[in-house]
């Protein structure tokens, strides 16, 4: 019986994949784990020099608020022309630097001179009204008190004269009564004298004396009766002339009411020439207005106004961007609530990259943008949907420098350092 083959012991661990021997590491090579062991821990590292950087960046920051939305602004203003015309002279061109009150346009002013000389002569008419009128106060206070006392003494002379015609009818009266008198005693010797001659008592030339005596008498009596008419005519007519004479003393007599008149009219005169004068300050600051002058120093932007172009009262020409800037930030209402009027801030424009702008908070506005839109929302119309709103924070510089010409409308980014 042959001996038996003792049995071979199996080797516990796996045999060897050939293509997995194929694709093996070198036996120098650090094993998988190992490397990313230290991939993990490099991560780890930068992770927290990337935390611990936030942290110091937080620390140093803290209490700044930030924002992209910020732009210069400035008080742009448009240029207009005030009176109507044609355009005779632009003075300058489209971007140039100007200075308070330089000339930038002309309006054709032989209108405007027409009118002026126009209201110039209407002033020195009215001018002249109102001296007259004063020389008619003059005039009619002298003739007021001048007939007033006049119709005094006429008064006093027709009741003088009136007196006088009342005596002489008086005397007549009594010159007739005499007469009468002598009428009766004469008429009464010529019929005795007529007995007489014809009982041949008296001569005849008696009786003729007698009778001449009569008719002498009788013609007496008619003439004392004429004076009496004549007298009492006389009467009635200086009665007459008295009573006129008092209805012009009555007529004369509002001396105060005459030269007040006199005095309105020549008010009314001065008034006149108020309105002339008006009307002529008018005229030239019409004429003064076709010169279109710049209101402040700046650059003239946009300019729209040509040779020959018949312009508007109102009509823009240009638009003056001043020297004076500031800059608009708008920042998220969840930032200004630290934000202060006087807060520093720093500035740095997006055409000038590195430089940073020292400023101060001069203003915040009173409301968003958005309610100041000209649709501002309603949120109680529809469905709402919350939004961040913006407020406008206004930033003035503080020593700008004057080699940075900062125009309006360039984008900025501000931060404000509320600490």
């Amino acid at each position: 019986m042959p001996p038996r083959s003792e049995p071979k012991l199996q080797d516990p661990r796996p045999a060897a994949d050939p293509v997995a021997a194929e694709h093996a590491p070198p036996a120098n090579e650090p094993s998988r784990p190992s490397r990313r062991r230290r991939l993990i821990q490099a991560a780890a590292a930068a992770a927290a020099v990337g935390a611990l950087a936030l942290g110091v960046h937080a620390f140093l920051t803290r209490g700044d608020e930030g924002t992209d939305d910020a732009q210069v602004e400035a008080d742009v203003t448009p240029l207009a022309a005030r009176v109507g015309g044609p355009i005779a002279q632009v003075l300058v061109p489209d971007d140039a630097p100007v200075k308070a009150g330089q000339p930038i346009a002309l309006v054709d002013d032989a209108d405007y001179q027409a009118s002026a000389r126009r209201a110039e002569a209407e002033a020195e008419t009215a001018r002249a009204q109102a001296a007259a009128a004063d020389a008619q106060v003059q005039v009619v206070a002298a003739s007021a008190r001048g007939g007033f006392s006049g119709a005094q003494a006429t008064v006093e002379a027709s009741n003088a004269a009136a007196i006088g015609a009342a005596a002489g009818v008086d005397a007549a009266r009594a010159s007739l009564q005499r007469a009468q008198a002598e009428a009766a005693r004469a008429a009464s010797d010529f019929e005795r004298a007529r007995q007489l001659v014809q009982a041949q008592a008296i001569s005849q030339q008696q009786f003729d004396a007698a009778q001449a005596g009569n008719d002498t008498a009788q013609a007496g009596l008619a003439a004392a009766r004429a004076q009496l008419s004549a007298a009492e005519e006389a009467r009635r007519s200086a009665e007459g002339r008295a009573a006129e004479a008092v209805g012009r003393l009555g007529a004369s007599r509002p001396v105060a009411a005459q030269i007040a008149a006199a005095e309105a009219g020549a008010a009314l005169a001065h008034a006149r020439v108020k309105s002339a004068e008006a009307a002529l300050d008018l005229a030239r600051l019409q004429l003064s207005y076709t010169v279109v002058r710049a209101p402040s120093d700046g650059t003239v932007s946009r300019l729209q106004a040509r040779v020959g172009q018949i312009v508007q009262p109102g009509q823009v020409l240009a638009e003056l961007v001043p020297d004076r800037t500031y800059l608009v930030a708008n920042f998220k209402e969840t930032q200004i609530g630290g934000i202060r009027v006087g807060d520093a801030a720093d500035v740095t424009v997006d055409a000038y990259p590195g430089k940073t702008l020292r400023g101060v908070v001069e203003s915040i506005s009173g409301g968003t943008g958005a309610r100041f839109a000209l649709l501002p929302p309603d949120n109680a119309s529809g469905n709402f949907v919350k939004v961040v709103e913006r407020v406008p924070v206004r930033i003035a510089w503080k020593d700008a420098p004057s080699d940075l010409p900062l125009r309006a409308g360039l984008s900025a980014y501000a931060t404000v350092h509320t600490r």
